[in-house]
């Protein structure tokens, strides 16, 4: 009985343990600097549209600066990956990654373009 006990103990905490710091919450622009104040959580996910006119490739085009709004909140963006096709400016994107000397740095980029699929 007592092994059964401590191996469902053990296998509770490797699951648990093991997820903890997988998650990445969805926040806004105003909820990041809020969060960042209180100095919680490192990994934070985001939407928004590609401010218009803000996209500025690196001269290597393996990074790319822009601004992310999402209503009234303005975010400096910086990626550094492999470029989604639909990438543009107006597009819906969400991001993932870390948020440091208030610009947002990115490691992940998807978009966005339910438009282009749907049936006419």
């Amino acid at each position: 009985m007592i092994f059964i006990v401590a191996a469902a103990l053990i296998a509770f905490g490797w699951i648990t343990i093991g997820n903890e710091g997988e998650e990445v919450p969805y926040v806004s622009i105003v909820e990041l600097h809020e969060s960042q104040d209180m100095g919680e959580q490192r990994r934070f996910r985001l939407g928004g549209l590609v401010e218009t006119g803000s996209i500025s490739y690196s001269a290597d085009r393996l990074s790319v600066d822009f601004v992310m709004a999402q209503g009234d909140e303005r975010l400096p963006i910086h990626y550094r990956g492999l470029m989604p096709d639909l990438f543009a400016d107006s597009v819906e994107v969400i991001i993932e990654g870390e948020y440091h000397d208030d610009v947002f740095l990115a490691d992940n980029l998807m978009t966005k373009c339910a438009s282009r699929y749907e049936v006419e």
